[in-house]
């Protein structure tokens, strides 16, 4: 079995929409952890912040099967084939770190490089796995936080004066005060 660390990410309904596609993840994979979410603006294009968050699953498929898999179900939640990279998603779903994969692997590049370049990548995948060490150059992971001190991060905490409703596989938001 392969330790992997998936990183997930959402700016569109993005609660409703990870909660739904954590519940498949859990279906279909062995999910050994769960980061805390965190909330940070959209990077490389104007759009709503993204809640982001790291689980860590165990897997006995292939590196390629896999992400064709990871592929399919971001499909199923919306994502065009023909996405480009810095827009909004519904679910977006990367692989950080493939057991000790490195390298790259047809579209795949292990480790992630945006392991060491965003906060909203490296500080989950700390609070899963504080110790982790980087399979490429045999360093701790957390040496990178320095890199990302300057980006904004915020940990997601749903506001006490809302209650969050998800029906009909839509995300409504109603506040408090109006029950």
């Amino acid at each position: 079995m392969t330790r992997v660390f998936l990183g997930l990410g959402s700016n569109q309904m993005p609660v409703g929409n990870l909660q739904a596609g954590l519940a498949e993840l859990h279906q279909r994979y062995t999910v050994l952890g769960e980061s805390p979410w965190y909330v940070s603006p959209a990077v490389g294009f104007d759009g709503p912040d993204f809640i982001n968050l790291v689980i860590e699953i165990e897997t006995d498929l292939s590196l390629g099967t896999l992400s064709q898999q990871l592929k399919s179900l971001e499909t199923e939640f919306g994502r065009p084939d023909d996405a480009v990279k810095f827009s909004s998603r519904n679910l977006d779903i990367d692989i950080l770190l493939y057991g000790q994969a490195v390298g790259t692997f047809g579209r795949v590049t292990l480790p992630r490089k945006d392991i060491y370049k965003y906060a909203f990548v490296l500080h989950p995948l700390l609070d899963l796995s504080p110790e982790l060490v980087c399979p490429e150059t045999g360093k701790p992971v957390s040496g990178w936080l320095s890199a990302v001190s300057e980006q904004e991060i915020l940990p997601y905490q749903p506001s006490a004066s809302a209650t969050v409703v998800a029906a009909n596989d839509a995300l409504t938001v109603r506040s408090s005060a109006l029950s």
